[in-house]
């Protein structure tokens, strides 16, 4: 199978490059096209990295499992992003977390060895690779000062007005599942229904399905601001 240049776009690593380019460039590399069906997996924790996945369609989800069993989401991707690229110069290049598919998708994958190729081929796509790598960080930056936001109100709300920012709107909508949420936030479901509900019945929010509505960011920003908020006890 032969990708489809526009969902490459719109993968940081070919950022700028016209559909004519890509055409010829998938004609002088070396790759493999993957299909896989929901619950299948794709990278296992410990595997060895030494190839970079890009999605060319559907949805996977990167989990890392706890000694005790347990798992936390940490990623939920998407056609044009991409996988494994983290790990794959480290020293010691193990993947350190399970990617699986969360329904049908297809995954291109570039072997270390021809991506190497192309670096030296094409300093554009070296630099879009780095830009890739630093947004990887700035993200992994953003999740860490979520959880370390404090207790579980003070994160979600610390969640809620980054996403306001982000989208631009009061009106937000969750960009994944209850469930993903809290896996997000490092909490059960439960504790998350009953603080979303603390949120609407003080005024704060308003929320049905996906979408939320911020009622009262200047509350919500105190509440960040303040040692002892005001607004109740955090659980």
């Amino acid at each position: 199978m032969i990708p489809d240049p526009a969902v490459l776009q719109s993968c940081l690593l070919f950022r700028g490059k016209s559909a004519e380019e890509l055409e010829l460039l998938l004609h002088k590399i070396i790759y493999t096209v993957t299909a896989y069906q929901k619950n299948k997996l794709i990278f296992a924790e410990g595997d060895t990295a030494d190839r970079i996945g890009i999605i060319l369609s559907g949805r996977v989800e990167v989990q890392k499992t706890h000694p005790s069993g347990s798992g936390v989401t940490i990623a939920h991707l998407s056609a044009g992003q991409t996988i494994g690229e983290a790990v794959l110069f480290r020293k010691e290049n193990l993947v350190p977390a399970t990617v699986t598919a969360t329904g049908p998708c297809q995954v291109m994958f570039i072997s270390k060895h021809e991506l190497l190729r192309l670096f030296s081929a094409d300093t554009d796509i070296l630099t879009r690779f780095i830009e890739n790598l630093s947004e990887r960080l700035v993200l992994v930056n953003r999740k860490i000062e979520i959880l370390s936001a404090g207790p579980l109100r003070r994160r979600m709300i610390y969640f809620l007005l980054e996403q306001a920012v982000q989208q631009a709107s009061d009106h937000i909508r969750l960009p994944f599942s209850r469930k993903e949420w809290a896996e997000h936030l490092n909490t059960a479901r439960p504790s998350l229904s009953r603080e979303m509900g603390y949120l609407r019945d003080i005024g704060w929010i308003e929320f049905k399905g996906s979408r939320i509505t911020l009622l009262n960011r200047e509350a919500m920003h105190e509440y960040i601001r303040t040692d002892q908020p005001s607004a109740g006890q955090d659980k």
